[in-house]
């Protein structure tokens, strides 16, 4: 018998990678709503990297993050030593079409590479992040998935 929780593709699906991204933000807005801001920080990042994991599924028209590592590595668009399973989202970034357009947007992209200093490794750190640090992430976040969602 296998358990859903050891479903390789159970959390790794189209559909269930989109309503993460839409519930990590909540998710983060309710800690920032909370002054937890370092965790809004976290929260967010994450919705950014789901976003952009769908988003990849879609344009390449796959159902799970398994078969897009596959189809990315069959047409040498990944290289063997890198993974789909990044939390890198500049990485994820660099695999869509819209990479140089976000670059050309300076604007933007000045957004996204505020963005793009997030990491997994925030759930480690004691240090917390002021009000200001995490608004401004934030509002960063929304902009930036804005532009993936409406550009990718």
């Amino acid at each position: 018998m296998v358990l859903d929780f050891m479903n390789r593709n159970l959390h790794t699906g189209i559909s269930e990678l989109a309503e993460a991204s839409r519930q990590r933000l909540a998710d983060a807005t309710a800690l920032l709503n909370a002054s937890r801001w370092r965790g809004a920080m976290y929260m967010a990042g994450y919705a950014v990297e789901c976003l952009l994991k769908t988003k990849l599924m879609h344009i390449y028209n796959c159902q799970n993050l398994h078969a897009l590592e596959d189809l990315l590595r069959q047409r040498s668009i990944l290289p063997a030593h890198r993974t789909i399973f990044t939390h890198q989202l500049e990485d994820l970034l660099r695999l869509t079409p819209g990479h140089n357009r976000l670059r050309r947007n300076r604007n933007l992209w000045h957004m996204f590479q505020a963005v793009n200093l997030w990491t997994p490794q925030w759930r480690y750190t004691a240090k917390q992040a002021t009000r200001q640090e995490a608004t401004r992430f934030l509002t960063f976040i929304e902009n930036v998935r804005h532009w993936i969602d409406t550009n990718l």
